[in-house]
């Protein structure tokens, strides 16, 4: 895993500048401690500094790389899990590898294929080509999303970077700095902001499944999409037995793993106890043939809700792997100053409360290895988040069945916990999907704030450049360009399009690279989300009214885990934000969200805010996550010199 940073200048006349780019590259040192590299091409129009973290062939596989002739070169960040077989295919045509690493393969298949490369590659990867001859720079993003690339048009140039503060490095970008108010309406509806949009004007991330080429000459570059997550269901399950599709699910992820497995350097697993991480861990070790050599890490915070470690441990301890533990509790860490170093790696605001355990644990697992499997992407592969439940149960509900549920969420009103993990306020919020379209009612059980709640906390002019209604328009629209035959197809394949890429690939990505620790996640492998997604929908929900959720992961896995382990309920790998939120962090959440630049900015309004923090510190109401996104965005503009 990398990082880099540069500047192509496509205007009539101009310079890159190498020392910039260095300057760049060197805010990115935590994705690549082990060395730095440059490079301006001869034309003086290109420039880019790297820094590597050297994973696969860390003898000879140097970068920037340049080809043979020296005329084309590349900056990766990532792993193209099938170089090899892609190695042997590009032998065959008569190209002469210099190394034993997947960077040359990228140059070779540019040469070879052009911007078709793209169709060839099956990994993680965002990558910058540069090629003299034809004086056209390349960029492109992996079909998920799994690494970022942030980029910047100017008058007669493209900056771009591995992440934000690199970007910001470049002295044309710095100087134009201002702050997207329609990007703070983003954050605050769905908790982060997604591609191509950025909290910054005029700073843009490039989007998953896509590549931008600029060319000297052109001031217009081109973006464009070589591949999208399926719209269409029921193709996978043609002229095939229900025995055959267990089969191939089985043998598409045990190739994932394996693939993933290659490494000069040592890998773990990161192992929460739950259902995808567990699977990962267990065919790690079928594919080492001897458990002992696969090291797992778990973290758990002391509140039993929140903790993950005897789960995990029943798992190792099954599997016979060799597990290390890690107890999170407050007293180890400053968690105020914690926060604000995330706000600092995360550059922009992000509002999911498990970017705090999954940077501790990815500290952990680096004492140990530099490479790590996980299991993320599982629950939107295989319809794994209860969401995906109401969906079906909401295009499968009868008249009679609506009114019962109305009436039930009336009662449980009167008696709810003040508590979003309740049954009860579950069961209410299930309810407020009902009296909506499909689509709108996906929107409110992944909202954060809803319009009218922003437009009671925002000031009024605020309110209005921040076009407050525009994110529940542009979600439902997202989530309605597909044909499925299902609600929860629809459901799953906005996450992937959106929820993961923007926000749990930027979670890992940021945790992991901030410790310069790999993450690898199997069940993001294309081929398998391609295959399992367009499934019928019965092959991951199962049942009626009680549904089963991961069905073909249970009929293609359960043998290996420890009896019952499908059966337990869903956690997800939070934090315990309530109780921090009325203890070590009240005197934070009054002092930024108060006297802070959220009001001191005019953006937001004073009481209503205070309103949210005393009925949350006092229990008459859970707004854990709505002041969370508030105070993430509050100690992010305070980093920002924001007044």
């Amino acid at each position: 895993m990398c990082g880099f940073a540069g500047e192509f200048v496509f205007g009539s006349s101009g310079r890159a500048v190498l020392s910039v780019a260095e300057a760049m590259a060197t805010r990115l040192i935590h994705r690549g401690p082990d060395e730095e590299g440059s490079y301006i091409s001869k034309d003086g129009r290109y420039a880019v500094g790297f820094r590597r973290l050297a994973i696969i062939d860390p003898q000879l596989s140097h970068q920037p790389m340049t080809s043979p002739e020296g005329d084309v070169v590349v900056a990766f960040n990532g792993e193209i899990y099938n170089y090899r077989e892609l190695g042997r295919e590009l032998s065959a045509d008569g190209y002469q590898f210099r190394t034993q690493g997947d960077t040359e393969v990228l140059l070779a298949l540019w040469q070879r294929f052009g911007q078709d490369m793209l169709k060839k590659i099956n990994g993680m990867f965002a990558f910058v080509i540069y090629d003299e001859p034809n004086k056209r720079l390349f960029l492109a993003r992996d079909r998920l999303g799994q690494k970022p690339l942030w980029y910047s048009i100017t008058s007669d140039r493209i900056i771009f970077a591995s992440e934000a503060k690199a970007l910001f490095a470049h002295p044309l970008i710095e100087k134009v700095k201002q702050i997207e108010p329609e990007s703070v309406g983003f954050y605050l509806t769905i908790g982060y902001v997604p591609a191509p949009k950025s909290i910054w004007k005029g700073v843009l991330k490039l989007l998953p499944g896509h590549y931008l080429t600029v060319s000297i000459g052109k001031t217009s570059p081109e973006t464009v999409r070589y591949w999208t997550v399926p719209a269409e269901g029921g193709k996978s399950a043609d002229d095939k037995t229900r025995d055959e599709i267990i089969q191939t699910v089985r043998s598409l992820l045990l190739s994932a793993v394996e693939k993933r497995m290659l490494a000069d350097v040592s890998l773990g697993v990161l192992l929460s106890g739950g259902i995808d991480s567990s699977i990962i861990a267990a065919l790690m070790c079928k594919s080492a043939g001897s458990a002992g050599g696969v090291k797992t890490f778990t973290a758990g915070f002391a509140e039993g809700d929140f903790d993950d470690r005897p789960i995990a441990a029943r798992v190792a301890e099954f599997l016979k792997t060799d597990h290390t533990e890690l107890l999170i509790t407050p007293g180890d860490f400053d968690l105020p100053s914690l926060i604000d170093k995330l706000v600092y790696q995360y550059d922009e605001p992000f509002a999911d409360c498990s970017a705090l355990p999954t940077y501790l644990i990815c500290n952990a697992a680096r004492q140990h290895v530099t490479v790590a499997l996980d299991g993320d992407g599982g629950d939107e592969v295989f319809c794994g988040y209860d969401r995906y439940r109401a969906m079906r149960l909401i295009e499968n509900l009868c008249p009679l069945g609506w009114v019962g549920v109305k009436i039930a969420a009336g009662a449980a009103r009167c008696i709810a916990p003040d508590d979003e993990r309740s049954k009860l306020t579950r069961l209410i919020r299930f309810s407020a999907g009902l009296d909506n379209p499909p689509s709108k009612a996906y929107f409110v059980y992944r909202r954060l704030f809803s319009p009218e709640q922003l437009d009671f906390i925002m000031e009024r002019d605020f309110a209005q450049s921040a076009r407050i209604n525009q994110p529940e328009q542009w979600f439902c629209d997202l989530y309605e360009q597909a044909d499925f035959d299902d609600e929860p197809a629809y459901a799953q394949r906005h996450d992937l399009m959106t929820y993961l890429p923007d926000d749990l690939m930027v979670k890992a990505d940021i945790a992991s690279m901030a410790n310069s620790l790999e993450l690898r996640s199997p069940m993001l492998d294309y081929e398998l989300v391609e295959f399992v997604l367009t499934l019928p929908v019965e092959y991951r929900l199962r049942g009626t009214l009680l549904l089963h959720s991961k069905a073909i992961l249970r009929d293609a896995f359960e043998d290996m885990l420890p009896k019952g382990h499908f059966n337990r309920p869903k956690r997800g790998f939070a934090a315990p934000i309530h109780r921090w939120l009325r203890s070590e962090l009240a005197e934070m959440l009054r002092e930024t969200l108060l006297e802070g630049p959220l009001v001191k900015s005019g953006w937001f309004a004073r009481l209503p805010i205070g309103r949210l923090i005393d009925e949350q510190l006092t229990g008459k109401a859970d707004h854990r996550h709505r002041l969370w996104a508030l105070l993430w965005l509050g100690r992010w503009m305070m980093k920002e010199g924001i007044a």
